[in-house]
Order: structure tokens, then C-alpha cells, then sequence
């Protein structure tokens, strides 16, 4: 509610209500912070969805970091191993387990090996929307990690 009053002051004109208002939005955003918050807001990045299970990893469910990408094949990122609109298996931690639980699903998800200088995780299930719709955590044990990757793949993208 209070979002909406705010967005009617702002279109109102040059009241004092709306110029008392616009000169706050000025002093927010000249702080980093809160411009980091309004683009994310703006870019849709901020968006968060729920994922089934009881514990999903906290990446689970965000956007991907555009993290800086060092493969066989040079630098690359995130960002542009999503050009092709294809859901990606991005293996941070040169985990083999989980490329041979990807495997079956071959045709659909794109599997990448990388380093990075901060990784967030060992193993990320990237949708084509850039949304992340699974985690490993770092060190998961592949007891655990290889059949949640599956179980991940069947819900995302259908079984094998």
C-alpha cells in the first residue's frame, strides 16, 4: 500500500508532498546500497522462488552471480555461458559425480567445468532464466549431492 502512495506522489506533479519525495529518492540513491537495491528491483534480480525440499542450498531459488569463469577454453562468465537460453550444470569444484549424474540428461542441460577466485558452491544447476534451481553445497558428499542433482533434473527439466 504504502508502495503505491508513493509511486501516486511521484506522478502528481510539483506539490510539495511529491517534491519532498523525489528529493528523498535523490538522497537514497546517491548511497551505494540502496542504488544496489533499486537496480535489482528495477532488473527483476531481486527475485527469489522457493524450492521444494527441506533444506535447499541458500543460492537455490536466485539469480546466478555473474562470476568471472576460468575454463580450458580461456575466461569466460556466466552471463555468457547462458546465451545459448539452455539450463547449465556448472561444476566449480571439478566434481565428476555430478557431470555422471547430469549425463542422462545430456540433450538438455549443457555442462561446463570451471574455476573461480570466490566459489560459491561446488556444483550450480542454472535454469535459462539465469535463476539457480540447485546447489551443492561446498564438499557435499556425492551420497547426498548426486541424488538431489536428479531429483533437481527430473523436476526442472522432465526425466530422463
Amino acid at each position: 500500500m504504502l508502495h503505491t502512495r508513493a509511486q501516486v506522489a511521484l506522478r502528481r506533479g510539483h506539490d510539495e508532498a511529491a517534491e519532498a519525495l523525489r528529493e528523498m529518492f535523490q538522497e537514497l540513491l546517491a548511497d551505494e546500497q540502496p542504488l544496489r537495491r533499486m537496480g535489482a528491483m528495477v532488473a527483476g534480480v531481486d527475485i527469489r522462488y522457493r524450492m521444494p525440499g527441506t533444506n535447499p542450498h541458500p543460492l537455490a531459488g536466485t539469480f546466478a552471480p555473474n562470476l568471472t569463469l576460468h575454463t580450458d577454453q580461456g575466461i569466460t562468465s556466466v552471463a555468457e555461458l547462458l546465451h545459448p537460453a539452455r539450463p547449465i550444470l556448472l561444476d566449480l569444484a571439478g566434481r565428476p559425480d555430478l557431470r555422471e549424474a547430469v549425463r542422462d540428461w545430456g540433450q538438455r542441460v549443457d555442462v561446463h567445468t570451471a574455476k573461480t577466485d570466490r566459489r560459491p558452491a561446488d556444483a550450480l544447476l542454472i535454469r535459462p532464466d539465469a535463476h539457480i534451481a540447485w546447489a551443492a553445497l561446498i564438499d557435499e558428499p556425492a551420497g547426498t549431492a548426486s541424488p538431489a542433482l536428479r531429483q533437481a533434473l527430473s523436476s526442472w527439466f522432465g526425466t530422463r
